[in-house]
């Protein structure tokens, strides 16, 4: 049952006059209520019960905004991409360019910090257990229970880097039911999946769910010299879950799971500068467009263009029901990961400039909570966390010195759109090429070590018929030790006496620093009922980013202040005509200080305080079945978000567009032998930035006059996506066949610009997914 909007956190599909009490039966009852197909009518005069305040409360009852999204939900939609999740939420945009940079957004606010010290500003958590690094943020959707999108501070609730908003994958857990479900599929860009899942009752109290899934699918453009095709996808999943209920007070779940990737081709970083050149003829083998065909390469002992990633991720969750009004819950996790990425920066078949980079680290964390309810008047919870990371981060930019000393010099953008081949470089330097190094190494490793602990508390007071208080809040001790270690290798640049875009630190030595700061977060509001499925409310939250440890390579620490947000919030939900009429409608407005954004300060790349911001939105989404056989939904989002001080006065937030809206139907008949359904879905959002400074002119203006950038192309404009899904489901939900297409009508746009060719007056752009179609068959028993 695809419901958008308040409508879905901790989504569980039951019958009021069946209500539970513990938060263990709601996870337990949550896996039954995915097995009732779509558009049942049963289903839809049903109510629902979610847990997003850690406690059961109906979806229309929960005082802030979220959406959330059941696997079937994903399925109906043919969502196998985190991607597809945002298209359809407002407020939320993911800028995925590759699995190893996400760019996740809320609000306007985005998180894609790679720094090892850095946190991310949207928190993002699997089966409880906060993922840190935006390196391993981004994993497969494979036998997943739900995903929720909360928006607006919810640090009191969520903890880290929630500051302002939050997205939970939660896979499925164990069931006492046998159960195996599999699935196969293959479509354009040579795609081709499978996967299957086994759900096995050991005894009556122990069970457990094993499932894998192997996925592959060519990239979106080619290279002009191989069979090699750039962000391209080659991943393998794996999935553990087991259950343990000796009691019916007390339930244990385990959750492992384990995803990697290995790709070759890299990014598409693709010039639009210069054209694509073949090295051995000079003759032009492509065009500017950031589609088409073009050759990107390393260089030196760099590895070839790659993506390699292995993520283990162990959550464990303890319920203990100790009486009516009490119970304790608790949460613990661990999660290993490491990346690594390598390619061409300079987004051309000439050696100019490549990177390798690797993110690795692991965290532990542990929290413990008491809920209580039916206390008076109260409800709510109190707890403590802990949570330790160890990160680290090795980056390295090599060049060739003899195609640097004309890039430097700007006589090479001065040939654009042709350029020159490496060899035409050289003959243009002469005797001077000699002298150069071929290929020169600038490298920093970096490493941080994070420990947090939490104190926080949100009660929730009756005050009245239909009329609610609450409130709560959260404290926050962190500790950070960081280090830098800035090296050349190979030896100093010829050009320079030193590095080239990276510097060394003091004769490569480690630079170190260390902070411990205390942050204070928390929300207050209002609830009001008008009727049993009308509901109103306010609410006023605090969110925070911890001040960061910032290492600069001439040996100095530098402290960048916390980042704060005060945010208000007012908004309606409702549940009417037996529950074929769901929406929610929010107003917002928050305020932002001490905005940190990312740059090169003295060679290093870090970051800067961009000052202070400030937005303004309504979030809207309703779903609607007129008559059994369709249904209808839709979400839109306004968010107006400016800086409001400093060079970036009146610039808008990079990835946030201020318009987004989606709509979308199922339609559905019963025939004999199964049940027909067609799902229409079209996304829409207007014109984004993916740089704070907007690519204003004035703010491209470098010294020399040749890096200036005074070309504004560097933003997506405004447009839609088109995607459908078609499918016959067998009686008895026992197999289905499907038909999937995405951008249908084959719209070209971009998911980043800029990257480090800007810095030269070279910008880079990668390109959006590209129609694609895929034919599915699975089975259940």
């Amino acid at each position: 049952m695809l419901i958008l909007g308040a409508a879905q956190a901790h989504a569980q599909v039951r019958n009021e006059s069946n209500r539970i009490d513990s938060p263990v039966r709601v996870a337990q009852d949550g896996a039954a209520a995915q097995s009732v197909p779509a558009g049942d009518d049963t289903v839809m005069g049903d109510d629902i019960v979610v847990t997003a305040q850690k406690r059961e409360q109906r979806i229309t009852d929960v005082p802030m905004a979220i959406s959330a999204y059941s696997a079937e939900n994903l399925e109906q939609i043919g969502g196998t991409e985190l991607s597809k999740v945002s298209a359809i939420t407002p407020g939320f945009v993911i800028q995925l360019q590759d699995k190893f940079a996400p760019g996740f957004s809320v609000r306007g606010i985005t998180s894609n910090d790679f720094q090892p010290q850095a946190e991310l500003r949207v928190a993002v958590f699997q089966d409880g257990m906060p993922v840190t690094q935006a390196t391993a943020s981004y994993t497969e959707l494979f036998d997943i229970d739900r995903i929720e999108v909360e928006r607006g501070p919810q640090s009191t609730l969520h903890g880290r880097s929630a500051l302002n908003g939050g997205v939970s994958i939660y896979q499925k857990r164990a069931a006492d039911t046998f159960g195996v479900e599999a699935k196969i599929a293959g479509g354009n860009y040579n795609y081709w999946s499978a996967q299957a899942v086994v759900n096995l009752p050991v005894s009556d109290t122990f069970a457990v769910r094993i499932g894998g899934l192997a996925r592959q699918r060519d990239g979106f453009v080619s290279d002009t010299r191989s069979d090699r095709t750039y962000n391209a996808v080659n991943a393998q999943a794996l999935r553990f879950a087991a259950r343990w209920t000796p009691s019916d007070d007390f339930e244990m779940n385990l959750i492992a799971t384990y995803d990697r990737d290995d790709t070759r081709g890299g990014v598409p970083f693709k010039s639009r500068t210069f054209l694509p050149l073949d090295q051995k003829t000079g003759a032009i083998v492509g065009d500017l467009n950031f589609w088409t065909p073009t050759h990107l390469d390393t260089f030196g002992s760099f590895r070839e263009p790659m993506f390699k990633r292995d993520i283990v991720n162990i959550s464990s969750t303890l319920d203990w029901q100790l009486n009516d009004r009490l119970s304790l819950t608790s949460i613990t996790g661990f999660r290993w990961a490491d990346a690594f990425q390598s390619g061409d920066n300079d987004g051309t078949p000439t050696n100019i400039i490549a990177y390798e980079q690797r993110n690795y680290g692991y965290q532990v964390a542990q929290e413990l909570r008491l809920n209580f309810k039916d206390v008076g008047p109260f409800q709510g919870f109190v707890g403590a966390s802990a949570f330790r990371a160890d990160n680290g981060m090795d980056f390295s930019l090599g060049y060739d010195e003899r195609a640097m000393a004309l890039l430097l010099g700007g006589q090479l953008q001065a040939l654009a759109p042709r350029g020159l081949t490496n060899a035409q470089i050289n003959a243009l330097l002469g005797p001077t090429a000699a002298a150069l190094k071929p290929f020169h190494v600038d490298q920093q490793v970096s490493h941080a070590k994070i420990m947090t602990y939490d104190l926080f508390a949100d009660v929730t007071a009756d005050l009245a018929p239909g009329l609610q208080l609450f409130g709560g809040g959260r404290v926050t001790f962190d500790k950070k030790e960081a280090s830098l270690q800035g090296l050349t290798p190979l030896g100093v640049s010829r050009l320079t006496g030193r590095g080239l875009l990276l510097q060394p630190t003091p004769g490569g030595s480690v630079v170190e620093g260390e902070n411990r700061s205390n942050t204070l977060t928390g929300r207050a509001g209002l609830r009001y009922s008008l009727s049993k499925d009308v509901n109103l409310y306010a609410v006023y939250g605090i969110g925070k980013r911890p001040e960061v440890v910032q290492l600069l390579n001439t040996g100095v620490a530098q402290i960048i202040p916390a980042e704060s947000l005060q945010s208000v919030e007012a908004g309606i939900k409702t549940r009417t005509l037996g529950g074929r009429l769901t929406g929610d409608l929010s107003i917002y407005h928050y305020r932002y200080s001490n905005f940190q954004t990312l740059g090169t300060v003295n060679g290093t790349i870090g970051t800067i305080n961009a000052g202070k911001a400030d937005a303004t939105g309504i979030e809207a989404q309703l779903s609607y079945t007129p008559v059994n056989g369709i249904r209808l939904f839709g979400s839109y989002g306004w968010n107006k978000a400016r800086f409001k001080n400093g060079i970036y006065d009146g610039n808008r937030f990079r990835n946030s567009p201020d318009n987004k809206y989606a709509i979308g139907a199922d339609f559905y008949a019963d025939v004999e032998g199964g049940r027909f359904s067609f799902a229409p879905l079209y996304s829409w959002q207007s014109k984004m930035f993916f740089d704070d400074n907007n690519d204003r002119p004035d703010l491209q203006v470098r010294t020399p006059a040749a890096y200036s950038d005074r070309v504004v192309d560097e933003y997506q404009g405004a447009f839609g996506l088109l995607s459908a899904r078609l499918s016959f489901t067998g009686t008895g939900d026992r197999w289905t066949f499907a038909l999937v297409g995405d951008n249908l009508t084959d719209r070209k746009f971009i998911v980043d610009a800029g990257n480090t060719g800007d810095n030269f007056g070279i910008p880079t752009f990668i390109a959006g997914t590209r129609r694609t179609y895929r034919a599915e068959f699975g089975v259940k028993f």
